[in-house]
């Protein structure tokens, strides 16, 4: 079933070495999120009114009711770059994790399900993004309950949240290697246009290859040690 260029895992391991404190990714992606917001948010007021359900099948419906359930929420007390260093730092998220978080939103936003960021869901839709994210890329996480707490959620909240979450990606949280790397060079070219160059995908890359080279030496004393 594993494709050449599906990602692994083992893959997105991040050695602590190349762990990026405060990420540039985090403030890459909290200025995309912004413009995302601010753009939902005008749209959404455009369109306020135009939100009937009349005929709608049960499908239909139960996605709508998946939706607002991270409706409701109160609105960050923080700036999104803080809240997104949150988990960086409280829960050991990698970059990698915040590129995969951002293209499920990205495909959530696609599906045309209704699920855009704003200011009233922000909160509980990152929280979820992250921890899916998170369980996807990485071989151990903190639990359910850590991440909750880190987002300033009640377990049990997030516990259903993330469950609306799989519901509304129809469970399809593959991220290939090829479309993972298109969205680093997207934040690449965000960063370039604000300045200073950095590139996201290379620093990645590079702590994939540590990351591998690690595990190769592992694997060789467990097999000395095993002669």
């Amino acid at each position: 079933m594993e494709s050449g260029d599906e990602l692994s895992t083992d893959a997105f391991a991040f050695p602590s070495s190349a762990a990026l404190s405060p990420p540039v990714v985090i403030s890459v992606l909290a200025s995309i999120l912004e413009r995302h917001i601010a753009r939902n948010e005008r749209a959404l007021a455009a369109a306020s009114g135009d939100d009937a359900a009349d005929g709608e099948d049960s499908a239909s419906a139960a996605t709508r009711r998946r939706v607002r359930a991270f409706d409701g929420g109160t609105e960050l007390d923080m700036s999104l770059g803080a809240f997104l260093e949150r988990f960086s730092r409280y829960a050991k998220v990698s970059p990698a994790v915040y590129v995969v978080a951002y293209a499920y939103l990205d495909r959530l936003r696609r599906r045309g399900g209704g699920v855009r960021v704003v200011r009233a869901n922000a909160q509980r839709l990152l929280t979820a993004a992250i921890l899916v994210a998170s369980k996807f890329v990485e071989d151990r996480n903190y639990s359910n309950s850590h991440f909750a707490a880190v987002g300033g959620l009640a377990a049990a909240e997030l516990a259903a949240l993330e469950l609306d979450f799989l519901f509304l990606m129809e469970f399809r949280l593959n991220v290939c290697a090829t479309v993972f790397q298109s969205y680093c060079r997207h934040l690449e070219r965000e960063v370039s246009h604000g300045g200073g160059g950095y590139r996201v995908e290379r620093h990645l890359e590079k702590a994939l290859v540590c990351a591998g080279e690690a595990r190769a030496r592992q694997a060789q004393h467990r097999h000395a040690a095993a002669a």
